[in-house]
């Protein structure tokens, strides 16, 4: 009897025993389960912090490129400008020159047409050198280059340059222009104003 009761102790004992070893590795199962979720979990959130590390420098990198890009495009802008100004004032002042070696041409044929005596106005040659002395005025007008106005005006230090003065006993005509010895041009186009001969007058005193 004794023995029977041992036996069954021992059989109590034994399945406990392998009770308590299948309820450890459960559990040791569970633990590595855990494990490696929670190691899974961490290598997820590294690579989740990684990749807004990474959109944060392409943003950067893409704020600092359109920023490269907006002073490159104004300073682009800039030259194109200054290339065009500067081609625009390269061009007029070659016109401009140009135009300065002709004018004392205009001008003889301007001092030849007033010497002219009213018997021989009506002569052929007269008639052709005014014909071309207005076909001179109007191609220096197609270029906005217009005479300057000198007449019974004070002299202006920019556009007329005195070179003789006459006696006046009137008060109100001292001071004033009475005479054009050379007639002078000026450039006038959008408020842009060049002098390219100043005026030669005599002026009363």
């Amino acid at each position: 009897m004794t023995t029977y009761y041992l036996l069954i102790l021992v059989a109590k004992l034994l399945n406990c025993m392998k009770t308590t070893k299948k309820d450890d590795l459960q559990e040791k199962l569970e633990e590595a389960q855990h494990q490696q979720d929670d190691k899974k979990y961490q290598e997820l959130e590294n690579r989740i912090t990684q990749l807004e590390k990474e959109k944060k420098e392409l943003e950067e990198i893409a704020k600092r490129s359109q920023y490269e890009y907006i002073n490159l495009k104004m300073d682009f802008d800039r030259y194109q400008r200054q290339m065009k100004e500067s081609s625009a004032s390269m061009e007029l002042d070659s016109l401009l020159s140009v135009v300065k070696k002709f004018l004392p041409f205009v001008e003889d044929l301007r001092k030849s047409l007033e010497t002219i005596t009213d018997e021989h106005k009506e002569d052929p040659l007269t008639k052709g050198v005014q014909m071309i002395y207005n076909k001179f005025l109007k191609t220096l007008e197609h270029l906005h280059i217009k005479t300057i106005d000198s007449l019974w005006l004070v002299p202006d230090s920019f556009l007329h340059e005195p070179v003789s003065v006459q006696p006046v006993e009137d008060e109100k005509l001292k001071g004033k222009i009475i005479k054009e010895f050379e007639r002078g041009f000026m450039y006038d186009k959008d408020g842009e104003k060049k002098v390219i001969i100043s005026a030669k007058v005599i002026v009363w005193q």
